[in-house]
């Protein structure tokens, strides 16, 4: 598959917690591990992809030194399951591109990429 980031990714693992909006009202909370992050978006990792819709937009948190959760909102841009060369599956979950992200957003992702981990 293609890659179609502008952003360099590293492998970083960040807690992330998912707000969407149930049909019938209502929200569903979700806990998730990503497994890398770049300027745009990450990659949270869960064997059902089944939770999301390409293209539909989520509220995310996504957690800083266990001290603090960054708010924001992002697009589900990609589902995958990753295969390894025994056809055994290595990861699965969805891309999430962050939408507008503010500033304080913006300066939390870079201090954890120029770190390197989460």
């Amino acid at each position: 598959m293609e890659e179609k980031r502008d952003d360099e990714r590293k492998k970083i693992s960040v807690t992330t917690i998912v707000r969407k909006m149930k049909p019938a009202g209502g929200q569903a909370i979700m806990e998730f591990r990503s497994r890398d992050l770049s300027r745009g978006g990450l990659f949270i990792s869960t064997e059902n992809l089944n939770l999301f819709d390409l293209g539909e937009e989520i509220e995310i948190l996504v957690d800083h030194k266990g001290e603090k959760y960054y708010e924001g909102k992002a697009e589900v841009v990609r589902s995958a399951r990753i295969f390894g060369e025994k056809s055994e599956i290595l990861d699965c979950g969805y891309g999430l591109m962050f939408f507008n992200p503010g500033e304080d957003f913006k300066e939390m992702l870079l201090e954890k990429l120029a770190a390197g981990k989460s």
